[in-house]
């Protein structure tokens, strides 16, 4: 089964592990992932303020590696500037590497001692080299710095590094004590019960670990800790109970309760965390994934480079890193991450997965379709990666191929779980817009039927009984509630502005149309929608104004002709764009009734 790890702090709550691929580098070596990224070359660039100018718009860009080669190939030009050196370590930390990025944090911590990004930096070489000692000396340092992230960061590394020194015991009481907002303890009671599992102390684990569980019961990595504690500690039936419950609210086993079912089988099971190494490793990636989820991208990065640095090979960071790149806009890099995780990882499936996903929005879509197919092909059962071949086909518009495949994966479960309404959500799409609406209705129906009061669902079949003038009290209800359950969703709002529109009560559409306007202020089907209110309600100046901003939004083809004609001609009494015969043969006849003699 594909699941889907979106960067987020229900993934960081997670905590998922790194297991034992610890190899022994130099410390200095670079990110297996920095190394699949293309090196820049500063040709032409060969002035100081060339190569800051390159490195600023590499930044901008979100391009790591390039801004991290231009602010390198500049500090060499001007190795005193601290500018320079500020950016250089992070950007080499958030490229991956992490050994340039620990020489160079020294240098900028002797100019500046509070530096958050080189104080970690050059922790996690210490603590790359076995230097515990000075590790805990460094994380002092960080956790001076004071404020929420800091502290809990440095206590969740001293613990570790405690653990190292044999004193496990000494870190989960650390971790026990620390003090702070609520949401700490999804951190702390999951890394107690994981440095106690990883030295041996069953009791202790087994505690800390179903505390993490009761918070999330939902989190497989979480899941999966708890159940190899309880395992590791006699109590085999009691975890194969906690994987059975995690299992029927997914709606069946994926790859990793299947290998954990199997050690448990075996009367082998290994905890979740190999060394204490590779639980700061953790740490680090548990909060990179939480920080990338709140927009802090290029840090999220950084922290997520740092796990890998220390834990090469660990798949669970890689593939977060590999979204954080994805919000970034770097297709291509986070393809080579993906790309990077072997072929024998349970993760590799949802690996190929998000490279497919990455290729497609490359429009490289004939790729994409041969990787989820041969995936699909493989594993007709993996719903996950049959609705991501359907929805590349959907996003091609072809919509009969993603019908086809959504039905394929229907049949292929037999009674579909609850979990799996989006299966009848999305076939009832594709058949829509392939005309086919009595099919279409009743997966619409059956989507609701899994999942009552979804308000996807809700919002589709609400607007498509309006715009089809059927059931219209039920249809209002529906798109009323799914407005109720998102109120901040410009989308769903737009489907009950445009709802009200196409039922002629034009000032409720006027309103819910503004507000979804101020939610998505950058779509034009939306400014489009509150053009069309805006002249009916004689607003007319108003609607130019957002029609005009609906052209500049990159419309699709289609309806940037009907944006440009109702620009020149405004609407006809049917509310469609009059035509030039209609307004007299004026190109002006809009801008006459709107009372301006031009839209910019």
């Amino acid at each position: 089964m594909f699941i889907r790890f979106p960067v987020s702090l229900g993934l960081a709550l997670a905590v998922l592990p790194l297991g034992s691929a610890l190899a022994a580098a130099d410390a200095n070596e670079p990110s297996p992932l920095a190394e699949a990224v293309a090196p820049v070359t500063t040709d032409g660039l060969g002035s100081l303020a060339g190569l800051y100018l390159a490195a600023r718009h590499a930044g901008l860009n979100k391009d790591l590696a390039a801004a991290a080669g231009f602010y390198s190939s500049a500090l060499l030009k001007d190795p005193e500037n601290p500018e320079l050196l500020d950016r250089s370590v992070l950007m080499s930390v958030a490229s991956g590497d992490i050994g340039r990025a620990a020489e160079l944090s020294r240098e900028l911590l002797r100019e500046n001692p509070t530096d958050q990004v080189a104080l970690i930096a050059v922790t996690v070489q210490q603590l790359r080299l076995g230097q515990n000692d000075k590790a805990m000396e460094t994380i002092a340092k960080l956790k001076a710095l004071g404020g929420q992230l800091q502290e809990l960061m440095s206590t969740l590394m001293t613990a570790w590094a405690m653990a190292a020194e044999g004193h496990a015991a000494q870190g989960v009481t650390l971790l026990d004590d620390l003090n702070g907002p609520a949401w700490f303890a999804a951190f702390t009671n999951l890394h107690a019960g994981l440095i106690a599992d990883q030295a041996g102390l069953n009791q202790i684990a087994e505690d800390r670990l179903r505390l993490a569980y009761e918070r999330d019961p939902s989190a497989v990595r979480v899941v999966d800790a708890y159940a190899r504690a309880l395992a590791r500690g006699g109590e085999e039936k009691r975890a194969l109970n906690v994987i059975g419950t995690f299992e029927a609210r997914i709606g069946g086993s994926d790859h990793f309760t299947a290998e954990l079912r199997e050690e448990i089988a075996a009367h082998d099971v290994a905890p979740q965390i190999a060394t204490p190494r590779a639980g700061v490793a953790e740490a680090l990636y548990g909060i990179g994934s939480a920080v990338g989820r709140e927009g802090g991208d290029t840090f999220a990065a950084s922290l997520l480079q740092m796990a890998l640095y220390l834990s090469p090979g660990a798949y669970f960071p890689a593939m977060a890193l590999g979204q954080v790149l994805e919000a970034m806009d770097q297709n291509e890099a986070a393809i080579a991450v993906y790309r990077s995780i072997p072929e024998n990882e349970p993760m590799r499936r949802n690996a190929v997965v998000q490279e497919a996903l990455n290729l497609n929005l490359l429009d490289r879509h004939d790729e994409a379709i041969t990787l989820l197919k041969g995936l699909v092909t493989d594993e007709p059962s993996d719903v996950g990666t049959a609705i991501a071949l359907g929805n590349v086909y959907r996003s091609l518009e072809r919509f009969a191929d993603a019908a086809e495949v959504y039905t394929t994966s229907i049949a292929a479960l037999g009674d579909v779980p609850e979990a799996y309404w989006t299966l009848y959500y999305y076939r009832g799409i594709a058949r829509e817009r392939t005309g086919q609406w009595t099919a279409a209705e009743k997966d619409f129906r059956k989507a609701l039927e899994l999942e009552p009061e979804q308000p996807l669902v809700l919002n589709y079949l609400g607007y498509s009984y309006i715009d089809r003038g059927e059931n219209l009290d039920e249809a209002l209800g529906m798109v009323r509630r799914a407005v109720e359950a998102r109120p901040d969703d410009g989308y769903i709002v737009d489907s009950l502005g445009w709802a009200y529109y196409r039922l002629g009560r034009m000032e409720d559409a006027v309103r819910h149309l503004e507000r979804a306007v101020q939610l998505k202020p950058g779509d034009p089907v939306i400014n489009d929608h509150l053009g069309d209110a805006y002249w009916q309600v004689g607003r007319k100046l108003e609607a130019m104004f957002q029609w005009a901003h609906a052209r500049d939004s990159e419309p699709t083809p289609e309806d940037l002709v009907k944006i440009t004609q109702k620009l020149a001609f405004g609407l006809d009494e049917d509310g469609e764009p009059r035509k030039a015969a209609d307004a007299g043969g004026s190109a002006d006849g809009a801008e006459e009734n709107a009372g301006t003699s031009s839209v910019e």
